[in-house]
């Protein structure tokens, strides 16, 4: 049975690399206008179908025959189906190994061009990151990988950028780095006297979570759970006080949890940016 998929890419007319959910198509939407027109919401060059069925249960799927046109990485790429392809997909994320150092680079990249673009009225495009990550006006950013000696040779793997509107449960067992604006900060104690703490995202169809597990503030980049708590304290009060929009981009494992929706689990502080300052900054600094 074809993989059940909640969003595509329209490019049909009028639209380009539109995200549509296929709760908000109905089989004459697709007949007249969709049907052709629909890619891989990953930006894989794989076409996706529409199907509505009797209780008006609605999904997308790929194409037949087309599964292998999702790239490498992407969830519905036909390799990646059942336990062994899930297996398998976890097995290509762990194979991208990059030091925090470069991680934190990147992600400032991207966080910069964010917030140059950034609008509440627009969704920006998700499609992977590319190999040629040029900061524009600014130069390139540095991609390339020092071995025990220092020496630097060839580039570092890419990062997965994506928005945080299109992560879903399909998404576990990926490494990605997710944008998005936070909508609340939540810190909790457990019984057992662990902490951990969430950043709920704003989202338009599911619910995901920058989560801080213990493993976060136990990092030997961190300081302990009370630095850890006065940096998620601070990042409590920009959102309630700012008037502007506080985005957060994170690279982090994606993991699903019953009650919480989709969690980005992040495991160092140098893999988060909130309005492009570094976890040290927000701890250090008046904000």
């Amino acid at each position: 049975m074809p993989k059940k998929i909640m969003l595509a890419l329209s490019n049909a007319e009028g639209d380009c690399d539109k995200p549509i959910h296929c709760e908000d198509l109905d089989k004459n939407d697709y007949e007249t206008k969709y049907k052709g027109h629909l890619t891989c919401i990953k930006g894989c060059k794989a076409r996706i179908k529409y199907t509505e069925r009797k209780n008006n249960v609605k999904f997308f799927s790929t194409w037949n025959k087309e599964g292998d046109l999702h790239d490498e990485g992407c969830p519905y790429h036909v390799d990646y189906k059942g336990k062994r392809g899930r297996a398998k997909l976890k097995a290509y994320y762990e194979g991208i190994q990059l030091d925090d150092d470069t991680i934190l680079k990147r992600l400032q990249w991207k966080m910069e061009r964010l917030l140059k673009i950034h609008d509440e009225n627009e969704i920006e495009h998700p499609r992977n990151g590319s190999a040629k990550i040029t900061n524009t006006g600014e130069g390139t950013v540095d991609v390339s990988v020092e071995d025990e000696n220092g020496e630097k040779s060839g580039n570092a793997p890419n990062l997965k950028y994506e928005d945080a509107n299109f992560i879903i449960k399909d998404d576990e067992g990926c490494m990605k780095s997710v944008f998005g604006v936070i909508d609340n900060v939540q810190l909790r104690s457990e019984k057992s006297g662990a902490t951990y703490a969430y950043f709920n995202l704003k989202t338009n169809h599911s619910v995901v979570n920058i989560y801080f597990p213990e493993a976060f503030y136990s990092n030997e980049e961190a300081n302990g759970v009370e630095e850890f708590e006065v940096y998620i304290n601070r990042v409590k009060k920009m959102v309630e006080t700012k008037t502007e929009d506080v985005m957060v981009i994170a690279y982090g494992d994606i993991r699903v949890k019953k009650k919480m929706g989709v969690n980005v689990n992040i495991i160092s502080p140098k893999r988060i940016l909130v309005n492009n300052k570094t976890y040290f900054s927000i701890v250090r600094q008046d904000i």
